[in-house]
Order: structure tokens, then C-alpha cells, then sequence
């Protein structure tokens, strides 16, 4: 394969008020004094890989070709194994194998290949058994953005064998669909798995939403300006999923809904 592109982005649960992030920026620039980072997040909710997935998810196609970190690894230290997936828009994308990488493929046009991770001529030589993000993660990714092929990561590993996806992929049919919530973002709205292009809306339809045993009607709209303050719609979001939203409130906690729920979304009949 070519060579990847020097550019590495960084998605992780860490936080920002200590130092975790700032020692895995000063391990990468280490290895590639060259290399150029990208902090998408790093306030994804401690442990929660649904929400990971979903951010990787969404920075795509805004962000070019490039190798992808994320660090969100609840079972660091155990069985589950490090891994890379080479994705055939050419992006690398480098976590554990918990599903938290998985979801993105689709947008990166699929898998041409998975590898363990285990070549440790890439990893630092002392690896913690609860900081793989510093140890294996981070030293693989700025190798990789230094040119080393991805060949030289580690063994082949079945793509069958992949953890999937860490949600409850949506269930389309022309009238309804049925899917999960994958996060609640901090102005309340209910962000959900559904690709925009597969279950396309219409400005002024009506969608009727379902959950445990409610249901509320829903307007379609653009933005949320085209609705009365408290008023709640159903958008495509700016990174293209099928979002609820309230204008000027909080949907999530007006409708008790939130990350990990089934929800179904019908059309309204006319």
C-alpha cells in the first residue's frame, strides 16, 4: 500500500484535566517529530464505547485520509486484543478491539484488511498494563504516519472476527425504522445511529416517535428555528445521522430518553 498520510487523529475518554493526553502527544511527536495531530475529543463519557464509535463515525468524510486513534478501552489489560483496520478510502484506524472502531468502516468504504497488533519494535519498550493509548496505540500510529507499511503492524486477523459494532444496528423499512440512541450531546439533542441517506426525511413530514410505551409526534424541519421555542423536531444532523431536538430545551430529558434506548420512528399516514 502507499504511504499513509501524516496526519493522526485522537478521540479518547481521557479527559483534560490531567495529563494523559499530553503524554500520548509527546510520545508521537517522539517517534515523528513531523507528525500532525488532531484532538477531535477527548470528553468522550469515561467507558462509554457507543459514544466513541459514534464520534469516530461522524468525523467522516470531513476529515481527509489519515491514521485514526481511539481510546476508549475499558478492558485494557485483558484478552482483547490492539488492533488495526485498513479501510479502502486508505485510512488506518487503531483501538481495541471492542467495536468502538467499528461503525466508521462503513463511511471509509469498508475493510481490505485487519492485524493484530503485536510487532514491538513499534510499541514503547516498558508497556503498562492500563496505558495502552501511551505504550502500543499511540507509538503504532506515529510509525504508521512515518511511513512504515501496515503490513509490518502485526498478524492478519479474520474480519469475521471483529467485536461489532457496540449498538443495535437499525432495522430500515420504508414506513419505520427501528434503532438505538447512541448519545445525548451536551445541548440535549438524541443523536441517533441512523445514516440520513438510508431513511431520508422531508421538511414538513410528520414522523411519529415510539419509545417503551409513548409515542409524540414530530415535525420535520432544517433547523430548529423552523419550530416555536419548546417545540420539539426531527432533523438530519450536520454529520448526516437522524436526530431529535428541541428548540431552546433539552430533548433527551423532555422525552426520558437517552444513550443505549430503542427508539421507532414512523411516518405519519396522511
Amino acid at each position: 500500500m502507499s504511504r499513509l498520510p501524516n496526519l493522526v487523529t485522537f478521540i479518547t475518554d481521557f479527559g483534560l484535566d490531567w495529563g494523559p493526553v499530553g503524554i500520548c502527544h509527546a510520545v508521537m511527536r517522539g517517534i515523528n517529530p513531523q507528525i500532525s495531530i488532531v484532538d477531535i475529543s477527548h470528553g468522550i463519557p469515561a467507558f462509554d464505547i457507543r459514544a466513541g464509535a459514534w464520534v469516530l463515525t461522524s468525523i467522516f468524510p470531513y476529515v481527509p485520509p489519515a491514521v485514526h486513534v481511539v481510546v476508549v478501552d475499558p478492558g485494557v489489560g485483558t484478552q482483547r486484543l490492539p488492533i488495526a483496520i485498513l479501510c479502502r478510502r486508505g485510512d488506518v484506524l487503531i483501538g481495541p478491539d471492542n467495536g468502538v472502531l467499528m461503525p466508521a468502516t462503513r463511511r471509509l468504504g469498508g475493510i481490505v484488511e485487519a492485524r493484530k497488533i503485536s510487532n514491538k519494535a513499534l510499541m514503547r519498550p516498558d508497556i503498562s498494563y492500563t496505558f495502552h493509548g501511551r505504550d502500543i496505540f499511540c507509538p503504532v500510529a506515529a510509525h504508521l504516519s512515518s511511513g512504515v507499511s501496515f503490513e509490518d503492524v502485526g498478524e492478519v486477523l479474520p474480519i469475521s472476527d471483529l467485536v461489532q459494532a457496540p449498538w443495535r444496528e437499525p432495522e430500515i423499512y420504508e414506513h419505520r425504522v427501528v434503532a438505538e440512541v447512541s448519545i445525548l450531546d451536551k445541548f440535549g439533542n438524541i443523536r441517533t445511529n441512523i445514516e440520513a441517506a438510508d431513511w431520508p426525511l422531508s421538511t414538513g413530514e410528520k414522523i411519529i416517535l415510539k419509545h417503551k410505551n409513548n409515542q409524540v409526534n414530530l415535525a420535520v424541519a432544517r433547523t430548529f428555528g423552523e419550530v416555536n421555542r419548546g417545540d420539539l423536531l426531527i432533523y438530519e444532523d450536520s454529520s448526516r445521522f437522524i436526530c431529535i431536538g428541541q428548540n431552546l430545551g433539552h430533548a433527551g430529558n423532555t422525552l426520558g430518553i437517552g444513550p443505549g434506548d430503542t427508539i421507532q420512528l414512523e411516518r405519519a399516514r396522511s
